[in-house]
């Protein structure tokens, strides 16, 4: 067996550095169901600064540097929030570094599909010659390759982070934390190359691949829940009972949960309690969840429809050695049924 190279080496490091991220995050998500915004980033500094030396190490130009820099500087906006005109005219230092940094990746972005689009087009077997083999030196050729084919890298770690901005604005990602632990997910494992999973792997980017594998564990949550309400006498309504529980009001402080009975008031000012299929994206604390409890009080409720707080990263962490191991979980299944 060959030795690493040392691009695998920043990339197992980065995994490593993943794997520890991942495991005080989930601890914090169990217990507190928050994990602060500075926990992110620390780690993602040191998971982005390795990024870009695998950039590097994979023969990255200028260009190409700059345009990991503009997918840095996309991802730091989840921790970090986006500069605004007005503090960049009030003199705001780091709103006018920001700035400067997302320009100088828009502009690696664009100079890179210039350069290198051509040979990575044919790199997917969409031309039928390259600007690479009018080259006459051998390395040369092969530097251009590389360089196509680290462009398309980085196209699909960009394609992993927007599914995962468009999963998040869509609430399929309920919090804030769970988004940010996926885009580290993203910038340390951006691609499988230097990885080497045993299993299957796709044109998938491996962030959605985790984002999967973390999935399939939350499918058999609706069977345990619809058991659970079966088992106490809770028969229905159908629409409930696969995902909520009816709790008496008493028992629902302290617990890490959403209520989804609420009060509403109809036409004719009566007040009536409705539920809720999913939870409103607001945060609420504990002093929101006692309002709520008084208000359903109010009305004569004594029981309330609660859906809980699953810590998703709980269910994150155990599905990245099993995506690096594993690869693909849609490639791996249709290998296994021969498909």
């Amino acid at each position: 067996m060959d030795a690493p190279t040392p691009n695998q080496w920043a990339a197992l490091l980065r995994c490593f550095i993943l794997l520890l991220c991942m495991a005080g995050a989930a601890l914090m998500d169990h217990w507190q169901r928050r994990v602060p915004n500075e926990w992110w980033i620390r780690w993602g500094v040191a998971v982005g600064f390795l990024l870009l030396v695998e950039v590097v190490l994979l023969d990255a130009d200028l260009p190409l540097v700059l345009a990991t820099l503009g997918i840095l500087a996309w991802c730091s906006a989840s921790v970090i929030g986006t500069p605004s005109l007005n503090d960049i005219r009030n003199g705001s230092k780091i709103d006018i570094f920001v700035a400067g940094w997302y320009l100088f990746g828009i502009a690696g972005v664009g100079i890179s599909l210039y350069l290198h689009g051509p040979n990575a087009l044919w790199l997917l077997n969409l031309a039928v010659d390259a600007p690479m083999f009018d080259l006459m030196d051998l390395e040369a050729v092969e530097i251009a390759e590389n360089r196509g084919r680290l462009l398309l890298y980085l196209i699909g770690l960009a394609i992993g982070i927007a599914f995962i901005e468009i999963a998040w604005r869509a609430r399929l990602l309920h919090g804030g934390a769970d988004a940010k632990a996926m885009i580290i997910v993203a910038l340390a494992i951006p691609w499988w190359s230097g990885i080497g999973p045993l299993g299957e792997t796709t044109a998938v980017p491996p962030v959605i691949s985790v984002l999967i594998w973390s999935a399939l564990a939350f499918l058999i949550l609706p069977f345990i829940t619809i058991s659970r309400n079966l088992r106490t006498g809770q028969n229905g309504p159908l629409r409930m009972i696969w995902h909520a529980e009816r709790w008496e009001l008493d028992r629902i402080p302290g617990h890490h949960v959403w209520i989804l009975s609420e009060i509403v008031e109809t036409a004719d000012g009566e007040r009536k309690v409705r539920e809720r299929m999913r939870p409103r994206r607001k945060r609420g604390n504990s002093e929101d969840l006692a309002v709520q409890i008084e208000r359903l009080k109010e009305v004569g409720e004594t029981s309330a429809w609660i859906t809980k707080k699953h810590p998703f990263l709980v269910y994150v962490l155990p599905a990245i050695p099993i995506a690096l191991i594993l690869g693909d979980p849609v490639a791996t299944i249709l290998h296994i049924w021969g498909m």
